[in-house]
């Protein structure tokens, strides 16, 4: 099983990399962490970003920190989501309220869990304009898992397109 692992170019529209990120900002605002998905098709080694969903999702603040939820009802109707539009999720990306990393929660419960699928933390709540040099950004791998990307090998990957 593949999966995503042989892309080695995921477009995203500069558009839809706004809309996932105008969301986390705004529930950042609130002292919340948010949470977005990117989806499309791929084609060969490339993959293009269609579309930004960003799913019902409950922020938490809770003794030890923050977190965010979806539900198993909203998990079902993205997958419902997904066929109808014959779309794969290639991305999930979410905030943290300080440094971007992946924490064992992250690790443990992700949307996106197609092997070759990514996932990217932004720090700060997002309050900084969107950046991709400025986020976390991991490729889940058979072996080892989460893996962190450099800046170079992200910025390699994923290119943000007028």
């Amino acid at each position: 099983m593949t999966g995503l692992v042989k892309v080695q170019s995921v477009r995203v529209p500069r558009s839809l990399a706004l809309d996932a990120h105008a969301h986390l900002q705004r529930v950042g605002m609130q002292g919340l962490e948010g949470f977005a998905l990117w989806a499309g098709v791929r084609e060969a080694d490339t993959f293009d970003v269609r579309a930004t969903l960003i799913p019902k999702q409950v922020g938490l603040r809770l003794e030890h920190g923050v977190c965010v939820t979806v539900g198993a009802e909203e998990l079902h109707r993205l997958n419902v989501w997904l066929y109808e539009h014959q779309m794969t999720l290639v991305a999930q990306l979410h905030s943290h309220p300080t440094d971007a990393y992946h924490s064992d929660t992250d690790d443990v419960y992700p949307i996106a869990t197609t092997i070759g699928s990514l996932s990217i933390v932004v720090p700060d709540f997002a309050r900084q304009p969107f950046s991709l040099a400025r986020c976390a950004v991991y490729r889940l791998m058979l072996r080892s898992g989460w893996t962190r990307l450099s800046t170079a090998e992200a910025s390699q990957l994923v290119s943000i397109v007028d």
